[in-house]
């Protein structure tokens, strides 16, 4: 059980989870958009900027857990 909790605590596992879910979400929606221009429409620009726009909340959240690490 140790090692589960080193890889909460020590290795910090969510926040790499959750930075990789990010990056691994960006890069389908990207692709999805992409794959097709001539399908891209306002509501599909809309959802595709919603989406990159959750690296930002990741990112902020990732930040904010060092910075109450380092405390």
């Amino acid at each position: 059980m140790t090692k589960v909790a080193d890889l909460f605590e020590k290795h910090k596992l969510v926040r790499r989870i959750a930075l990789l879910w990010a990056m691994s979400l960006i890069t389908y929606a990207t692709h999805a958009m992409f794959a097709d221009i001539s399908e891209i429409t306002a509501p599909a620009v809309s959802a595709y900027v919603a989406v990159t726009g959750l690296l930002t909340a990741v990112i902020g959240l990732y930040q904010w857990q060092r910075h109450a690490d380092d405390k």
